[in-house]
């Protein structure tokens, strides 16, 4: 019996455990506003510009995974790769959230 007990706790502490993980960090868009400072000294908000793709409008998960990418080097660019590692996971989810909800200019 105390067995079971035991296992189901851990059950349950492993499930919280999921649960907070799965929930992902939320960002912040006046974080994320104040953070894009540095990104468009690069990436312009109309388009390719130089071979530097625009940024604005991406979906949220699209901007975290390509970000997260460069992050683990598994995406090549030195600039992009030595930004991304200073970026910690708040940084980048509000970077995300801002970058997402901001209009694609043609």
């Amino acid at each position: 019996m105390v067995r079971a007990v035991a296992i189901l706790s851990l059950a349950v502490v492993m499930s919280e455990v999921t649960c907070a993980n799965s929930a992902g960090v939320k960002g912040d868009f006046e974080y994320g506003q104040y953070l894009a400072a540095e990104c468009v000294t690069c990436h312009s908000t109309v388009g390719l510009d130089k071979g530097i793709p625009a940024i604005i409008g991406w979906e949220e998960a699209s901007f975290i995974s390509v970000i997260n990418a460069y992050k683990s080097k598994e995406l090549e660019n030195p600039a992009m790769q030595t930004i991304a590692g200073r970026l910690d996971d708040e940084q980048i989810a509000s970077l995300a959230l801002y970058f997402a909800s901001l209009p694609e200019e043609n």
